[in-house]
């Protein structure tokens, strides 16, 4: 099946390469790969991968995602046009799906609006840290998140706080729902220029300082409860460790990083090594952080 987009809505590409929409560099390609802008366009999108059956996959900025050297043998679908849009009235941001979270962040500084100085520099989408309530530096999106718009991926809509999203750490009920975030709005809280950008810049230090420059992912673990997944992995000695061009990072063990000409079945590998590991030396079960399309963890 072909699909043409009118050009306000979109464009569809055929055998489109995910390793150059991934931030880890990795992916082959997408079947069909969808650069949406209009409700409409989406609506068209998703009404093809209905009818076709075949798999349906979002990939937001292309952070926390591992994608399978194979590709994807279906439709991804990237929010953009007015899906990118960010208003602000009063103490109110509304952010379309596929907005930047640094963008966002940005306009809530500029207009003197705080809240979101904890999760500023995670390379996200508004709606992937919707979905998995991205959080860092204590603080996560669910703090100042008021309500949503859904969209199903049979094409339903509908309308939601965020009390009534049942969430957590690293997760929502959107991860099982498969529901894209359209829009959110996020009710955030006055403060000076002066206080919101000494914040901002205690978090960019520490990030700065804890992740490494090469191409990766982010965390490749969920923390569990009560410890750090990094100073597990650390503790079994792994940093350093390689899988043909994927490595351990030196500087955050949990991090995986592209040295270069990685694959997904590299990094699958030091996936599996470090879960192993620590379950071995600490019995703990490490939980996959980074998304995967086209794969499954096992």
């Amino acid at each position: 099946m072909t699909l043409e987009l009118a050009g306000r809505d979109g464009d569809v590409l055929a055998e489109e390469l995910l390793s150059r929409h991934t931030t880890l560099r990795i992916g082959g390609p997408a079947r069909w790969y969808c650069r949406v802008r209009t409700a409409e366009g989406l609506s068209r999108v998703l009404g093809a991968a209905c009818d076709t059956g075949e798999p349906l996959a979002l990939l937001g900025m292309g952070s926390n995602v591992l994608a399978a050297d194979d590709g994807f043998p279906g439709w991804v679908v990237r929010l953009e046009g007015d899906f990118l849009r960010i208003a602000i009235e009063g103490e109110r941001l509304t952010a379309g799906g596929g907005a930047a979270l640094g963008g966002a962040c940005a306009a809530a500084a500029r207009a003197g609006l705080s809240g979101l100085e904890p999760i500023f520099g995670i390379p996200s989408s508004i709606g992937g840290a919707v979905r998995i309530n991205a959080g860092a530096y204590g603080g996560e999106i669910f703090d100042v998140l008021e309500s949503v718009r859904l969209v199903g991926r049979t094409g339903s809509r509908r309308e939601s706080t965020a009390a009534q999203i049942p969430h957590g750490y690293r997760w929502t009920e959107l991860c099982d729902t498969g529901e894209i975030v359209a829009e959110a709005t996020l009710r955030l809280r006055p403060a000076s220029r002066e206080e919101i950008e000494q914040r901002t810049r205690v978090v960019a230090e520490k990030r700065r300082g804890a992740l490494p420059v090469q191409p990766n992912a982010g965390s490749i673990f969920k923390n569990p409860r009560g410890d750090y997944a990094g100073r597990l992995i650390e503790a079994c000695g792994l940093k350093g460790e390689r899988r043909g061009d994927a490595e351990i990072s030196i500087r955050h063990a949990n991090v995986i990083v592209n040295r270069g000409r990685a694959r997904s079945a590299d990094v699958l590998a030091l996936m599996r090594l470090m879960r192993d590991s620590v379950a071995e030396k600490f019995g703990v079960t490490l939980l996959p952080e980074v998304e995967f399309v086209g794969l499954k963890w096992d």
